[in-house]
Order: C-alpha cells, then sequence, then structure tokens
C-alpha cells in the first residue's frame, strides 16, 4: 500500500486525504498542533514542529512514499525547502512556484510578463477590490466604493479595479515539461468571498490556454491551482496557488475519476501527460452548510478551519457528508451522480438525513 504524509491538518489536508483515501493510500499526519482538525481522519499521526524536530521528518520519510505540505505557514514552507534532500523520499511540491504563487504582486508581475490578463492595478475609478498581498483566497479582502475608502490603506494592500463575473478555477499537474490541466469548476463565494460551494462547468479552451501557458512558463512540477474571473470584458486571472487546493479536487474526482493526489504522484515519477480536454458524464457538488433558522444555510469554509474535528457523517452510493464540530456545527456534502438529476435526489437524501438528525423536520431542506 502507498503511503503519504502531510504537513498539516485543516483544509489542505483533508482534501488529500479523502483523495489519498480513494485511491487506497496510507495517511499520516505532521502536525505542530494536538488537536489538529482531521487527526480522526488520518492512519497515524505525529504531534511535532518540523521546524524544531527535523529528525522525526526524516525518519517518516523513510516509511512514506511522498510528503505533501499542506499549510501555508511561510517558515515551514522555507524550512523543508532547506532539508528536502536529506528525506528519504520527495516532496510533492514546488518550492520556486510557490515562491510566486504566494505574493499575490509578485504574481501580477509574472502574469504581465507573459501577457496573461489580469485586472488593473491602482485603478482611479472606484470600485476597487483591495486584496493583502500575502493571504490565503479570501482572507482579508474587500471592495471599496468611494475614493475616500483608499484613505490609510496599509501600503502593503493589493487595490485592483473590481472585476464582476463568476470565480471559476482550473487544477494543473507538472512534471516540469508536461502540463496536465485537469477540470474547470466554478467557485461560488459568499458577500465576503468566502467559498461555500464548488461545481463543474463545461469546456472553456481560452482558459484552459491560459493555464498552461502559467504552469509551461514557471516549468512547473508539482500543482498549481489558477483561479479568474470569467467578466463581460473577458477572462481576468486574479491569482495562483502553487499548492495543494481544497474542495474543488474532490468535484474534479467525483465529475471525471481523476485524482489529484495519484497525479500529484505521477509528476514526481513516471511523469504526467497533457490533456486536450478532460472528459466526464457525473455532475457534483461540494458545498458546506449550517443549521440556522431551522434551517440548512450555506457557509464559508473558512470557520471550518476553527473547528475542533472533522468526521464522516454518512457514506452512501452519490453522497458523502462530513461534520464539523466547533462553535457552529458544519455539514460537508459532497453530492454527486450520472446526471444532474441524479445528482439533486442524492443531495435532497443528504439534507433530510441532517435535517433528522438536528431535529428540524422536513422544513429544513
Amino acid at each position: 500500500m502507498r503511503s503519504i504524509a502531510l504537513i498539516g491538518g485543516k483544509l489542505q489536508g483533508f482534501e488529500v486525504t479523502y483523495l489519498a483515501k480513494k485511491a487506497g493510500m496510507n495517511v499520516v499526519l505532521v502536525d505542530r498542533n494536538k488537536h489538529p482538525l482531521i487527526k480522526n481522519m488520518v492512519d497515524d499521526f505525529h504531534c511535532f514542529d518540523v521546524i524544531q524536530k527535523p529528525e522525526k521528518l526524516i525518519d517518516i520519510s523513510g516509511i512514506v512514499d511522498g510528503i505533501i505540505p499542506v499549510n501555508e505557514d511561510p517558515d515551514t514552507i522555507e524550512f523543508l525547502k532547506t532539508i528536502k534532500d536529506k528525506l528519504e523520499c520527495p516532496i510533492l511540491f514546488d518550492f520556486d512556484a510557490y515562491y510566486i504563487s504566494r505574493d499575490k504582486k509578485r504574481s501580477k508581475e509574472y502574469f504581465k510578463s507573459i501577457d496573461v490578463p489580469t485586472p488593473l492595478d491602482n485603478p482611479t475609478v472606484p470600485p476597487f477590490f483591495v486584496k493583502p498581498s500575502c493571504q490565503s483566497s479570501s482572507v482579508g479582502t474587500s471592495i471599496i466604493y468611494e475614493e475616500e475608502g483608499l484613505e490609510g490603506l496599509d501600503p502593503s494592500m493589493l487595490v485592483e479595479e473590481y472585476v464582476d463575473g463568476d470565480v471559476i478555477s482550473l487544477e494543473v499537474v507538472g512534471d516540469g515539461s508536461n502540463f496536465a490541466v485537469i477540470k474547470e469548476t466554478k467557485v461560488h463565494v459568499d458577500d465576503t468571498y468566502d467559498c461555500h460551494m464548488i461545481t463543474p462547468i463545461g469546456h472553456y479552451p481560452a482558459f484552459r490556454e491560459i493555464s498552461h501557458k502559467l504552469a509551461k512558463n514557471l516549468n512547473l512540477r508539482g500543482i498549481m491551482d489558477i483561479e479568474a474571473i470569467n467578466s463581460l470584458g473577458g477572462l481576468k486571472v486574479i491569482e495562483i496557488d502553487a499548492r495543494f487546493p481544497s474542495q474543488t479536487p474532490t468535484v474534479v474526482y467525483h465529475c471525471t475519476s481523476i485524482n489529484l493526489v495519484e497525479l500529484l504522484f505521477n509528476a514526481f515519477s513516471g511523469g504526467v501527460q497533457e490533456l486536450d480536454g478532460v472528459s466526464g458524464n457525473n455532475f457534483c457538488i461540494f458545498e458546506h452548510l449550517t443549521p440556522q433558522g431551522g434551517k440548512l444555510v450555506p457557509i464559508g469554509e473558512h470557520m471550518i478551519s476553527q473547528g475542533r474535528d472533522y468526521n464522516e457523517f454518512h457514506i452512501s452510493e452519490g453522497l458523502e457528508i462530513f461534520e464539523c464540530r466547533g462553535k457552529k456545527n458544519i455539514f460537508t456534502f459532497i453530492s454527486w451522480g450520472s446526471a444532474k438529476d441524479e445528482m439533486v435526489i442524492n443531495r435532497q437524501k443528504g439534507l433530510e438525513i441532517v435535517n433528522e438528525y438536528l431535529g428540524m423536520g422536513k422544513q429544513g431542506a
């Protein structure tokens, strides 16, 4: 049985664990937190800080086939880069690409250097979209509708034109020479730009071409997620993240049967094959719901990171539900089917199961 070690036990760790289990892999978790979110989902857990005790990670590297950093602590990532040659298995991660992607200002400079369309920087007319240079996804973002709102703004913040449209996503896995562009998805966000749902979308050749270009010019050896706004004025790339993403890979898996954890292993062993397009007849929805006012309502993924634990709640054909316990109980629904109608039936079944569990009755559906 193939084994994988994860460094970090939150949302990205859940995603890799979920897909690794689908591939029949053994999962070892390393986290400095004594009670990481996904502790109950892995096969083995080691509590230590890799920076303080690298010899423990070196020992673990001798009993696993690969290591994936699934955290965004810059000190940890930088340290892993310094010891990667001492490990007995590969770190399935592109440190150079991550250096570009983790800083949004640096990323935008890269976009411009290869003529990738991106929102205009420092526009003179509101609304302005403001975001930190080095934070994950929606953390710290806001829309400012008046010029006065820019006064006193931290100079490290990135100010862009606000572009209206759907947020769409693509994953690329590269082996340094070949770059497999996988499956397009839509990222559904709430008023705080936090993601609460992922759904598949149709083939988008222009987005695929841009994603391939971004990976190729980085000589990507690892996985990278590209997010863009599909606006009336055309496609605008808003960010890249050269690390294992959360949520979208599960939808990709159920729609296409492509397991991005397996593909990532291939990038560091036999290599990957480029794809003109990805076929898949299944439909899948990945969503987070919480009880409120007697019914289940959408909630953003960042609330899960504040939870105490994440566990399987229900598993059946076409439906998987996970429960996150914390200040709020949050249920992650993964519903799929060979057609959208079948997926809807499976999702409704899940709603009824959770409503009954919470004592809310059918009105919660």
